[in-house]
């Protein structure tokens, strides 16, 4: 089976808002993804996705609240009614920028995001293995018709095979375990017998020590039609050696100075 036809598919570097930005507002917040899209339509948002305890899909990295909020507890002991109420923006620092502690920030949910940013991709990365939540995040795409400019991602494989079987021509990042099978197999020189993946491998430069993003592994990925994104990266310098290396998007949590130096790049070019 070939990939599915998507925007994120084709030509052009790719800046992902890591968590929405959340090194230049309260992560995971709308005030960080109404930034992060105000720099362009070509951003790619990134969310995190969990589900609480009475079924609601919010944008949340942790399993608890307690790192981003005023509040205490699993996302998924809690209700929607009650995390609604919490401050998404309690413990921000930007290094002596703005506080957002008065701001009153709240943790949004995952619909609301999609629905906000209509123009813009978005990376939904799935941090919850509940039951149901395969099919809660394929019902809530299908509602918000979002499946042409969204990437489905999860360090849970199980999550990202479910919701392919029933959507197989939706955009899938790799599983760990697929990009773990094809570093090992590029080094053995066996890269035909790789796991064909969903679309985009979303990977670190180096992983426990071990070299992952090589010159082979971009090759190989290329010509299958993949498209290769690093995170985290967070200096311009390696913005720059990673576009010359022949990368196709970076997540970074400073989206600002990442989409300037990519647009004046793009303007010298030009």
């Amino acid at each position: 089976m070939g990939l599915p036809e998507h925007a994120l598919l084709g030509a052009g570097f790719r800046i992902v808002a890591y968590r929405g930005g959340g090194g230049e507002r309260p992560e995971n917040t709308l005030a960080a993804f109404e930034h992060a899209s105000s720099l362009g339509s070509d951003i790619v948002l990134e969310l995190d996705v969990r589900r609480t305890a009475d079924g609601v899909l919010v944008a949340m990295h942790d399993e608890t609240v307690d790192r981003t909020t005023d509040g205490t507890g699993a996302v998924s002991s809690l209700t929607y009614e009650r995390i609604s109420k919490l401050n998404a923006g309690h413990h921000f620092e930007s290094g002596g920028g703005p506080s957002y502690r008065d701001a009153q920030l709240r943790v949004p949910r995952v619909e609301e995001v999609l629905a906000s940013f209509p123009k813009q991709q978005v990376v939904l990365d799935v941090h919850s293995d509940h039951p149901s939540i395969s099919a809660d995040l394929t019902k809530l795409v299908r509602e918000q018709r979002a499946a042409e400019r969204v990437v489905i991602a999860s360090e849970i494989a199980k999550v990202v095979h479910a919701v392919k079987r029933e959507q197989p021509g939706w955009l899938f990042s790799g599983t760990a375990g697929q990009l773990l099978a094809r570093v090992f197999l590029g080094f053995a020189r066996l890269d035909g017998l790789a796991p064909v993946t969903g679309g985009v491998l979303m990977i670190p430069e180096v992983h426990k020590g071990l070299k992952v993003l090589t010159p082979r592994f971009l090759q190989q990925a290329h010509a299958r039609g993949e498209r290769v994104w690093v995170f985290v990266v967070e200096q311009l310098s390696d913005l720059t050696r990673l576009r010359e290396m022949g990368v196709d998007g970076v997540f970074t949590p400073f989206p600002t100075a990442f989409s300037q130096q990519l647009n004046g790049a793009r303007s010298v070019a030009a």
